[in-house]
């Protein structure tokens, strides 16, 4: 008895395994198999050339080992279709008028595809970087080949499309390790501004974290005569990282060194007349 039902198992597989290979199945899974297994390897192998050059994060790294990813897959799901009989020259020439009407919808996508792209072999800034874009502002947290995100001053994240960054100008304020910390101030027209200036670069020499060096020597320009004052633009130079912090200690002592040395920032002055 039991040899019997030994038997028809063994003849029931036997005839699924044969139903399974002659209809294509075998073939159709050992092409999905060979694909994972290369992918494996294509991503070992990204691995070991870029990590020691620290590049593996890189996005045009990233978009390489995607693409080859998504080619394998590609191959494979083709050559394993066949394999179970499937017509994909039939299946594309039906998708093609569909695929027109989709090609329509998807100009935006494209173009966004096509931009970033560009956008990625640029390598005009990095993950990291805090730029400005338009009117938008942040660091940037991804660099995609549709879009970038960036992380906005108040946390919020803001998905940017790449079409958009190619067609406005992108200033990247942490490029270099050094930015200039600008003040635009006026005085009062009574004011001697050779005894203001010596006031700046007084302060300019006392603050921590500018740079009082020759190479970054700190700029004092006459702007401009106001309505109701003398304008200056001052341009100190500090470390990138400490940007924010050292602009407004810097701006806090300016303003605290012009009120002991009798330096007036004046109001505007408005005179209203007032007829019958």
């Amino acid at each position: 008895m039991e040899n019997t039902v030994t038997t028809e198992w063994t003849t029931d597989a036997l005839g699924l395994w044969h139903r399974l290979l002659d209809g294509g199945w075998i073939a159709f899974a050992g092409w999905l198999l060979a694909a994972y297994i290369v992918i494996r390897i294509v991503k070992l192998v990204f691995s070991r050339l870029f990590i020691r050059s620290q590049k593996l994060h890189h996005p045009a790294v990233r978009f390489l080992a995607h693409l080859a990813t998504t080619l394998i897959w590609a191959l494979a799901l083709v050559q394993a279709l066949r394999a179970v009989g499937v017509d994909l020259v039939s299946i594309l020439g039906a998708a093609g008028v569909v695929g027109i009407a989709i090609g329509f919808a998807s100009q935006t996508a494209l173009s966004n595809l096509i931009s970033g792209f560009f956008l990625i072999s640029e390598s005009s800034f990095k993950i990291g970087d805090y730029v400005r874009v338009d009117s938008l502002e942040g660091t940037v947290e991804s660099i995609n080949l549709l879009s970038i995100y960036l992380r906005q001053p108040d946390h919020s994240l803001i998905r940017i499309p790449c079409e958009m960054i190619i067609k406005n100008p992108v200033v990247n304020m942490t490029n270099d390790k050094v930015r200039r910390c600008d003040l635009d101030v006026g005085v009062d027209y009574s004011s001697d501004l050779v005894r203001v200036r010596e006031v700046i670069e007084q302060v300019v020499a006392e603050q921590p974290g500018l740079f009082t060096d020759k190479k970054h020597a700190t700029t004092i320009l006459f702007s401009g005569f106001g309505e109701s004052s003398l304008n200056l633009h001052i341009g100190a130079w500090c470390h990138t990282d400490d940007y924010h912090a050292v602009r407004y200690s810097f701006a806090t002592k300016l303003l605290a060194a012009f009120a002991s040395a009798d330096i007036s920032i004046p109001f505007p002055i408005r005179d209203v007349r007032i007829t019958k």
